[in-house]
Order: structure tokens, then sequence, then C-alpha cells
């Protein structure tokens, strides 16, 4: 096969080269938001200016406000192997209302159908429809737009990516094709340890190849801990001088069109932008990502990312406003 799509080989940027990443080992939100601004220049730019927050007890309390929720998943629909409290009960309010529900999900290492399985273990019910997940997006854009060639797939925990004539290659299970193949994916980090982000490091700066990131998170929160997401690699790889990535999932926008496209679908009708929310844990994806395309973002503080945070400081030093902020469902 011959790798023609330079088009996604993007050259670096300049970032702080005296930053200091945090630890892995015992990672906190403020080091997560510090990492997300140091590289802040990456994200969609949001023009939002809301003077007054909109600050409700819940999410039940402003069903009445949208015809669309596009919802997150660890942080508002469930920390780790648990659901959130009484997120069953806004979710069956939120149908009987009529009202559109789709998760959206950075998370990439499984397929939507075995997320469905998952959520049906949870006590919750979800058609394939209502489910997107940034792997979908990743194997629809580059279906769409990447040419046939050999791609390395990293930390894939399900069947092979279905991207049409192309050849998807699990390097964790051959480690001798990381300088063989013509691009990467980067999934998820179940597998992941430093040795596998130095064979990608030291592949990615001997002979530069595009480079796909399917989940931006830097974590997931989990009851006790948060888990390091493929956004913290991605970013550490981008300080020591790789090619910049291409991102899939929130903040970005192909996984909000795919989302649209979606309930027009379902609904059979044009899509009121103003009536669409976005409700997630974490400003610099589920927040940022809804301002920038122009829908409602609700920050739900309790259970994800920012819980026992001080919000205000956070959204002062970001400049990322929510239209609403809620502490849980």
């Amino acid at each position: 096969m011959i790798n023609n799509n330079h088009q996604f080989l993007i050259h670096n940027e300049k970032f702080d080269p005296n930053y200091s990443f945090p630890s892995i080992k015992n990672i906190k939100p403020t080091d997560v938001i510090s990492l997300y601004e140091n590289f802040k220049k990456i994200f969609p730019l949001s023009t939002k200016k809301t003077k007054n927050l909109n600050v409700r007890k819940c999410l039940s309390s402003v069903l009445d406000d949208f015809d669309v929720l596009f919802l997150d998943a660890f942080g508002v629909i469930n920390i780790g192997e648990k659901l959130i409290p009484k997120i069953i009960d806004t979710l069956n309010v939120a149908r009987d209302k009529g009202i559109c529900i789709i998760i959206l999900t950075n998370g990439a290492t499984y397929c939507s159908e075995k997320k469905i399985n998952q959520f049906y273990d949870l006590g919750l019910e979800f058609s394939y429809d209502e489910i997107i997940s940034s792997r979908d997006v990743t194997e629809r854009f580059l279906s769409f737009h990447h040419k046939p060639s050999k791609i390395g797939v990293l930390g894939n925990k399900d069947e092979a990516l279905n991207i049409k004539n192309s050849i998807t290659i699990d390097l964790e299970k051959d480690i001798n094709q990381f300088d063989e193949v013509d691009s990467f994916i980067f999934l998820g980090t179940s597998y992941w340890d430093s040795d596998y982000q130095d064979l990608l490091k030291t592949s990615l700066l001997s002979k530069p190849r595009p480079f796909f990131v399917s989940n931006p998170d830097i974590v997931a929160p989990h009851k006790n801990y948060f888990s390091i997401e493929p956004g913290y690699f991605s970013f550490k790889l981008i300080n020591e001088g790789v090619n910049l990535p291409l991102w899939f999932g929130k903040p970005f926008s192909t996984i909000y069109e795919m989302a649209i496209e979606k309930v027009q679908f379902i609904t059979g009708s044009i899509v009121d932008l103003s009536r669409v929310a976005m409700v997630g844990d974490t400003l610099h994806t589920d927040i940022l990502g809804a301002n920038s395309f122009g829908i409602k973002s609700v920050l739900m503080t309790n259970h994800g990312l920012l819980r026992n945070e001080n919000i205000p400081s956070f959204i002062k030093k970001t400049n990322i406003i929510p239209d609403y902020i809620i502490e849980s469902p």
C-alpha cells in the first residue's frame, strides 16, 4: 500500500519547553487544568461571554430548557463501575418529556455495542443510535478521508477498527511494526506504559507520520482516583517534539457534527441548536466543545473531575464559561 496521507502530518508548534508535566501518580484536578491550559492553543476557540452563570441544583431542574441532551459518560452517568445516584430517574423523566438523549463519550477502547452492554449491566438501556464514541468518529472520518494504508492501532481492547480500504495492526501485539506502519491511532491506555511511550516517541521522531488521537481526555474519574488517558501521553509527546496529532472526540467538532446528524435522523427534523445541551464534568472537553460548536453547555460538578474543587476559580482561570452549573443529575 502507498501512504498518501501527508495532509494529516501536522507540524509541531512551540510550547513552553520548561513546562513540568505532573506525575501520573496522585494527579490532581489542578494538575489536569494546568496541563490543558499549557496546550490550550491546540483546542477550539470559544467566544462565549456569559456574565451570569445559571446555577441550578440538578439536571432534572433544567430539562424543560432543552429538546436534546448530549451526555458525557464518566462523571455524569457513571464513576467507574458505579452509576451516579438518580441518573436513571432523571433519564426516565427526560424521555417522558420527549427529549432526545445521546451519550457522547471520548472512551475509544471499546466499540459502541460493547458500551451498550456495559451500560445494560449497570441498569441502563440505550440503543445503538443513542451512543456515539470518539472511536466511531475516528472510524467514519478516516474511512472517508484517509487513503488506503497500513495503520498502527494503540490501546484497542475490542475487535479491529473498521476503516475502509486500510489495514489496521494492533501494535501491542506486534511491536516490530512501529516503524513499518503509515500512521498511528491512539485509542486507550489499558496496556500503556513507559516502554510503549518511548517506542512511539522514537518512531515518530525518526520517521514523522500522521498521528490520530481518539481520546483527548487527560484523565477519567473513578471513585478514589483518576485513570490516565491518551490526552496526557499525547501532550507529553507533543512537548517532546513529535508532530501534532489530529484529534477526535470532545472538544473537537467532528463528534458534535456526527451527533447532530444522528439527532436529525432520529427525530426527522432540523435541530434547533439553542435547544441542545452538552452535559459534562470537564471544562476543556465537554464545556469548551459545546461552547465552540454553538450549543448550550451544562457543567456537572459533584461527581467527576471537579468534585470538591473551587469551580469559580477554575472558570476564571480558564475563561471557559458554562451556560449552566449543576451539582448532580
